[in-house]
């Protein structure tokens, strides 16, 4: 008698496991419980971006006004313009900071 060997592949990498009905009912809350938590932690609404002007980045971070157009020549931050005038997201300067400070 031949055996296809995909057969045997099927046959070899099928496994059975014997678990009380209590544990399976057990594993599936653990399972429930964690994917709500990594579900919760997904879902965290964030806080909206802090937009501030140049003359606030200035205070914050005790610069001139040619400083932040010379570093938004250079890419280190970025601007958005908002109607007339121009914006800075104080999260990203943060970040940027660090960025420069390594």
């Amino acid at each position: 008698m031949k055996i296809k060997t995909n057969k045997i592949a099927t046959i070899m990498n099928t496994i059975k496991l014997s678990v009380p009905e209590e544990n399976i009912q057990q594993i599936a809350d653990t399972v429930k419980s964690q994917l709500m938590e990594e579900l919760k932690q997904q879902f965290i609404p964030k806080q909206p971006a802090e937009y501030i002007s140049a003359e606030e980045l200035c205070k914050r971070l005790s610069i001139t006004k040619p400083t932040v157009h010379e570093w938004r020549k250079r890419g280190i931050i970025q601007a958005y313009k908002i109607g007339a005038r121009v914006y800075y997201k104080w999260d990203e300067v943060e970040k940027a900071m660090q960025l420069q400070a390594c």
